[in-house]
């Protein structure tokens, strides 16, 4: 078996740059269709998962679309439709992952969402998103962010992008602003009784969990939307947001579209800058950071690269660009200050001095993703609250207090990333593992996903692997195994030559061959190979593979002393 060294791409979460953030996600999506709910068939069973609950996608949904929608296959053979959804607001993080559902880490979802398959209508990969039918800010706060945002309810293809909002109603509930909503889209094409019929079911559901003092008479009259713009809209009054800020949001995110579809012509980006100037301010820089990140958290790098590069110009040809081009210097003054701090205590002195700038924020938070490990950790938050109770100014102990409260935000956007980056991962290998156990040629599908072929979808496939040797299935876990075996090669075959060095020395049967490979593949031997080593060891004891991180010390001895 070999052993996988590689760990999932890490994404970071952006710092919250101002009290009105811009976060549009949803011009960046394109219309999807194909829609199917699913979950992993193993040989033997149905052809199709028994239902788990939670409603149906309904078939010819779609939002507003920023471009003109494909079109509609007939009803019978369309499961539901995605469009762009518009009207994402300032105020969350990109990086919210609205669709995770409990698994003893953060808080449980009243009403949790269902997982639908979708196949992409551009390249064909197969990937899982999670559908919310209802939401109920009183018992899930941490869900107004995603909502608010746009990101909830949304299918983006993790191999070329496309996606776009998934056709299915959303019932939302607001209990500190005594409000019911239900988005439900003009092309439902359903008839009226249709819809009421389900829009009172959604209710019903919603009231069965509320305790009986919450029954109120505003929940028996939902507010009903057929677009997403006026829905969101509402909503982001009850956060002081006006329809103009939101308008503003909307032409930054499209410009943003725009120009990055021209950094490879600096004739047309000049022409275009020009056009739209007013828009190109510290907010548009910070859209344009956070969706470099998200990219980068789904594995779009073609189109983060792409993003850096737009960036890079930007700084250079645009007043805004310039400022955060200065911040930028400072923050590296900064960092060589913090890089040559004897102590937590002068860590925190240094990070309150650019708290106090009058751009304190955004010095704060690029220091932040840049020295996660020291000023996310729990010992310098320590230190802060130490801090903030030696204090007996109220003004100074406020601005440690806000400080504190700014850095947990961070912390949270950066965990709510990573974990959707993780279970974004678990759901394509979900999804990769049900197409490849019902092809005809498994090694042909593993291969045209090669991409998808990772640690995660190899433990998915060991988890169901052994489910199936635990229940006698005997024809499942041959098929299984069969999989796992040609993933592994597969896996294997698209290493690089360094990894597959790496792999094959720690798997060699015995001393010998490890010397013979060695010597076979001295060339790649290189000063960057051996220290690559050193932070793998510490990860690997960290993880409790103590007997793979034995192999690795005894392996840098070994290269150590040839060259």
């Amino acid at each position: 078996m070999a052993v996988l060294l590689h760990s999932p791409p890490g994404c970071f979460g952006g710092a919250r740059q101002n009290k009105v953030q811009w976060a549009n996600v949803g011009v960046w999506i394109t219309q999807s269709k194909g829609m199917t709910m699913s979950g992993i068939i193993l040989p033997g069973q149905d052809k199709e998962p028994k239902p788990q609950g939670g409603i149906e996608l309904p078939r010819g949904y779609g939002r507003r679309t920023q471009e003109k929608p494909a079109e509609a296959p007939a009803p019978d053979t369309q499961p539901a439709e995605a469009g762009t959804q518009g009207s994402t607001a300032p105020g969350a993080s990109p990086g919210s992952q609205p669709g995770r559902q409990p698994s003893g880490r953060g808080p449980e979802l009243l009403f949790p969402p269902q997982g639908a398959r979708v196949q992409c209508p551009s390249c064909g990969t197969p990937y899982v998103v999670p559908v919310f039918s209802i939401i109920d800010l009183g018992a899930n706060p941490e869900l107004k962010a995603p909502l608010l945002s746009g990101q909830i309810n949304v299918a983006v293809c993790p191999n070329c992008g496309t996606g776009g909002a998934l056709g299915a109603p959303l019932l939302v509930h607001d209990p500190e602003h005594q409000f019911l909503g239900v988005y439900a889209p003009a092309e439902l094409n359903q008839q009226d009784m249709q819809l009421q019929k389900a829009i009172g079911d959604l209710t019903q559901a919603l009231m069965r969990k509320l305790p009986p003092e919450a029954r109120k008479g505003y929940l028996l009259q939902p507010r009903q939307f057929l677009d997403w713009q006026s829905f969101v809209e509402k909503l982001w009054e009850f956060e002081g947001v006006t329809p103009e800020m939101l308008r503003r949001q909307r032409d930054q995110s499209e410009l943003l579209q725009r120009l990055s579809r021209l950094v490879d012509d600096d004739k047309a980006l000049e022409i275009a800058l020009e056009r739209s100037a007013h828009l190109i301010d510290q907010d548009f820089f910070s859209l344009l950071d956070q969706l470099t990140l998200l990219m980068r958290g789904q594995g779009q790098m073609d189109q983060a690269n792409a993003l850096l590069k737009l960036r890079e110009k930007l700084l250079e040809t645009t007043p805004a660009g310039q400022e955060v081009k200065a911040r930028q210097q400072r923050v590296r003054q900064l960092l060589e200050r913090i890089q040559g701090a004897k102590n937590r205590n002068e860590l925190l002195s240094i990070v309150l001095e650019a708290w106090q700038e009058p751009d304190g924020q955004q010095m704060v938070g690029s220091l932040a993703l840049a020295t996660g490990g020291q000023l996310l950790d729990y010992q310098f938050l320590m230190a802060l609250s130490e801090r903030i109770d030696a204090t007996q100014d109220p003004e100074a102990r406020k601005q440690l207090e806000e400080l504190r409260q700014f850095i947990l935000e961070i912390q949270q956007q950066i965990v709510a990333q990573q974990q959707q980056s993780q279970e974004s991962a678990a759901q394509q290998a979900q999804a990769l593992l049900q197409e490849v156990l019902q092809a005809q040629d498994p090694r042909a599908v593993l291969r045209e996903n090669a991409e998808l072929v990772d640690e995660t979808f190899l433990a998915l496939l060991a988890a169901n692997l052994q489910a199936a040797e635990r229940n006698k299935a005997t024809a499942a876990a041959r098929r299984l195994r069969q999989i796992y075996e040609l993933a592994l090669e597969i896996l294997q075959e698209n290493m690089p030559e360094e990894l597959q060095l790496l792999n094959d020395l720690l798997t060699a049967p015995d001393d010998a061959t490890v010397r013979r490979l060695l010597k076979e593949k001295r060339s790649l031997l290189t000063r960057e190979f051996l220290d690559s080593l050193a932070p793998l060891e510490a990860e690997m004891r960290q993880e409790g593979r103590a007997d793979i991180a034995d192999r690795i010390k005894s392996l840098r001895g070994q290269i150590a002393l040839m060259m």
